[in-house]
């Protein structure tokens, strides 16, 4: 019996059509986890929006306070309730103070308030949680329990007894007292990460290979878990100026001439029914900074959290 075999010749252009096909897949560039980071970032408006404005105020509070020097608490009676002008464009207070300049001096001081907070709260957050989440156990279970009773007692309470003890006024004293009362967050967080980093296949085959927990922890796991810390810490950004505004405003923090956004609130308030604009000004500051760091905050949590749906 006779087997005809007909090769058949391909149609025309199918090979030059799938060679086309491997060139164009050849050409797209092959993006990084940061590079599709950013992009979702950018997706997301209010998060950028937000990111400017505070970049804008950030500058603002650290150039004009530079450039005028100790213009912030200078006062002058022939000034007193002035409106404003070129050189004071939200006019004079009740002492004769250059509104804009102490407002920017005492955003400046509340900024300043917070991201040296933020740095102890994620270096306790982050040292203690990690430590629990990779070890387990013994160590883990004794150091929740640690959180569990930082978290039963009253953190504003808390703080409060520490400025107090330590003596209010000192800006390195707040910033202590609410970096310790605040760490517990940024522990859990992290601590949780760690649990479910630690079965994952690259971790096993890490510790397989004979590397070192210090090397596991530090190369392989958080890096992975730059999520919950950056959200932690742009949220305690906003946290720590709050707490700080409190403080001020209740006299236990930043005391004048020095300006802080909480000891202008408190001055404010006594001039209330005479000068309600006085209260806006630092009102109003306060709140740009906290819902800037909020947004903020929810942009890098959906930007680097690929589960997470971009809310445009």
């Amino acid at each position: 019996m006779e087997t005809n075999m007909q090769l058949q010749a391909p149609a025309p252009g199918v090979g030059t059509d799938r060679r086309a096909v491997v060139d164009e897949v050849d050409l797209i560039p092959v993006r990084t986890y940061w590079q599709l980071v950013r992009q979702r970032f950018m997706q997301h408006r209010l998060a950028v929006i937000a990111l400017v404005l505070l970049a804008v105020l950030v500058i603002l509070a650290w150039t004009i306070p530079t450039l005028t020097g100790e213009l912030y608490q200078k006062t002058s009676l022939d000034l007193i309730d002035q409106g404003p002008s070129l050189s004071a464009p939200l006019g004079y207070d009740h002492l004769g103070e250059n509104t804009f300049v102490r407002l920017m001096r005492a955003t400046q001081t509340s900024l300043t308030i917070g991201f040296a907070a933020v740095l102890i709260i994620v270096g306790i957050g982050v040292t203690l949680g990690s430590i629990a989440g990779y070890v387990g156990g013994l160590v883990d279970n004794l150091l929740m329990r640690l959180v569990d009773v930082v978290l039963s007692i009253p953190s504003f309470f808390f703080i409060v007894a520490l400025v107090a003890f330590w003596g209010g006024g000192n800006v390195w004293v707040i910033i202590f007292a609410i970096g310790l009362a605040g760490w517990t967050t940024a522990a859990r967080l992290v601590r949780a990460e760690f649990l479910r980093l630690r079965e994952v296949d690259f971790v096993q085959a890490a510790r397989a290979l004979g590397a070192s927990p210090r090397r596991i922890v530090l190369r392989h796991m958080l890096p992975m878990a730059l999520a919950p810390i950056l959200v932690a810490a742009t949220l305690g950004i906003a946290d720590s100026v709050v707490l700080e505004a409190a403080l001020s405003f209740l006299g236990f923090g930043i005391s004048p001439p020095e300006a802080s956004l909480g000891n202008m609130l408190n001055n404010a308030q006594r001039y209330f029914y005479r000068e309600p604009i006085l209260m806006f000004y630092p009102g109003i500051m306060l709140i740009l900074v906290v819902l800037c760091a909020s947004f903020l905050g929810d942009g890098l949590r959906d930007a680097l959290d690929p589960r997470q749906r971009i809310e445009r």
